[in-house]
């Protein structure tokens, strides 16, 4: 083998070398974005989970308000109408009995 055989067999030695390296580094570099997307995607996924959570607590906070609402409703409703019905009770009552007036004496 001549010396400018060995040089170019060392030359192709040398750019398969760097090939080689080059695939590594690609390969390397490749398996980092991976990593990252992977740990965005988990990221996201406990972030959906976390919003979605606190979404579910807010309209269960909306549901239990709107219920105590209805609720003071009803009762309410349910206290005027005894009211009304105490206050047919009374006005039938005055209705029915003479007035008493101190300074006129009974009235019909």
């Amino acid at each position: 083998m001549t010396t400018t055989q060995q040089y170019v067999a060392l030359a192709a030695v040398l750019v398969a070398l760097a090939g080689a390296g080059r695939v590594w580094w690609q390969l390397h570099r490749l398996r980092r974005v991976v990593r990252a997307e992977r740990a965005a995607a988990l990221l996201t996924d406990a972030a959906h989970e976390r919003d979605l959570e606190a979404f579910r607590t807010r309209v269960a906070r909306a549901v239990a308000e709107q219920r105590a609402a209805e609720d003071f409703a009803a009762r309410a409703t349910a206290g005027l109408a005894v009211m009304a019905a105490a206050d047919a009770i009374v006005t039938a009552e005055l209705a029915r009995t003479t007035h008493h007036n101190p300074q006129e004496g009974d009235t019909p």
